[in-house]
């Protein structure tokens, strides 16, 4: 079978991860053209690749050559890529989240149920080496059932301002911990009951953003009773800060460290440190240091359910169920009351 040809929509920090990916690493997939209201910006990376670019979504959906496509706007403008998308009926990626609010993720998983499109979400950390190993540990049942999940998410700077605020890309609640709670889903093996989540602002400038946080917390009650909870900053100067720990009935799981090699330095100036973290390094952003293999195994992935036929192994249900825990933890901080959720669309 000839290589799957990809456009790519949108190229901001993550656009020029994908796009670089389909390019360079992914086997069996060729970056046939890239898309971006910004031409200049998309005429660039079309040149540093190799291929066509377009400032129109629907001009470079016409292109025969492309098969499958990889939406990477910024989360408020998702709608329209899709429903362009699922008129034709071509599979696609989509970085998380699937939507910015509740109405239109639930508008677009009813609009590709009923299309011939299959829809893959960009939730990277399920393939991460480390992450998929310890799902592997727990379904194994080595260590029991699970009782009790613990997620931590530092940026070490804010987002782009559109991911800061909670009517464009959500806060830190979508932006940020939409990860961790579908990893928690993931590894736990169950649905989120409940969430009781507070936030504040104590380090990082407003400006003039409501109800815009830079620490935010969420305590989860999961449907078969285990416990959870989730902290998610913008301000970890050290570097960037992802853990994970799943405590079972016969043992815990822990994953990540904020620095990226395991060596210590002792010197007479700062005494002993590990002074190696997760920093932003070149023109890729600082999170692909820690998560660039899952990337890549995402989008590997992604292209052998189109070439395959199949259904993806993370679909737009598991959006819509990540993205209820992340709309509860918002309403729940800003009544301060716990929130239930319900499942299904």
């Amino acid at each position: 079978m000839k290589d799957i040809g990809i456009g790519v929509i949108g190229l901001g920090r993550l656009g020029y991860v994908h796009a670089y990916n389909i390019a360079r690493r992914i086997k069996r997939a060729e970056l046939i053209a890239v898309c971006d209201m910004n031409g200049e910006l998309a005429r660039e990376t079309a040149d540093e690749f190799g291929c066509r670019a377009y400032t129109q979504v629907e001009e470079m959906l016409d292109d025969r050559n492309i098969d499958a496509v990889c939406v990477v706007t910024p989360t408020a403008y998702h709608v329209e890529p899709v429903e362009a998308i699922t008129k034709r009926g071509k599979p696609f990626f989509c970085e998380k989240p699937l939507a910015s609010n509740m109405e239109d993720t639930i508008k677009l998983v009813k609009l590709i149920a009923e299309s011939d499109s299959r829809c893959q979400i960009g939730f990277n950390r399920r393939f991460d080496p480390e992450y998929a190993e310890a799902k592997r540990i727990i379904e194994s049942g080595e260590l029991g059932k699970p009782v009790y999940f613990e997620g931590i998410s530092r940026d070490p700077f804010p987002p782009p301002p559109w991911a800061c605020d909670p009517l464009k890309g959500g806060g830190l609640f979508i932006d940020m911990l939409l990860h961790d709670f579908d990893i928690a889903r993931h590894l736990m093996g169950d649905d989120i009951k409940s969430v009781y989540a507070r936030e504040t602002n104590m380090v990082v400038p407003a400006e003039g953003i409501e109800r815009f946080a830079d620490n935010v917390t969420a305590n989860l009650v999961f449907s078969k009773g285990a416990l959870g909870n989730c902290h998610a900053s913008m301000h970890a100067s050290y570097g960037y800060d992802i853990r994970t720990e799943i405590y079972c009935e016969k043992g815990s799981i822990l994953l990540g460290s904020p620095v990226k090699l395991g060596i210590t330095v002792a010197k007479a100036e700062n005494g002993v440190c590990k002074p190696i973290t997760f920093q932003p390094e070149g023109k890729m952003p600082h999170f692909m240091i820690r998560f660039e293999e899952s990337y890549v195994r995402e989008m590997e992935d992604f292209v052998d359910m189109v070439i395959e036929n199949r259904e993806p192994s993370v679909t737009e249900i598991d959006a819509l169920e990540a993205f209820k825990v992340s709309a509860a933890a918002i309403e729940s901080a800003g009544s301060g009351k716990e929130v239930f959720l319900s499942h299904g669309t």
